[in-house]
């Protein structure tokens, strides 16, 4: 999944969801089609997270502008 952007994993996982909530998945599958919408879930948010701390650090030298010289 390390090679997966976030733009795939989330359209993946709205597949997933999709599937989830019609007829088309069986008793069969549904283990597997959650297990791999965790793993989804789980890729992003860790995205979100680290995207979150490198904006916040991005951010943090506009508010210190003397600590860049």
């Amino acid at each position: 999944m390390e090679n997966q952007s976030f733009n795939d994993s989330l359209a993946e996982l709205e597949k997933i969801l999709a599937e989830l909530r019609s007829d088309q998945c069986d008793v069969d599958t549904l283990a597997a089609r959650t297990r791999r919408a965790v793993e989804l879930l789980t890729f992003c948010r860790s995205r979100l997270t680290t995207t979150e701390q490198e904006l916040r650090s991005i951010l943090s030298t506009l508010q210190n502008p003397s600590d860049q010289q």
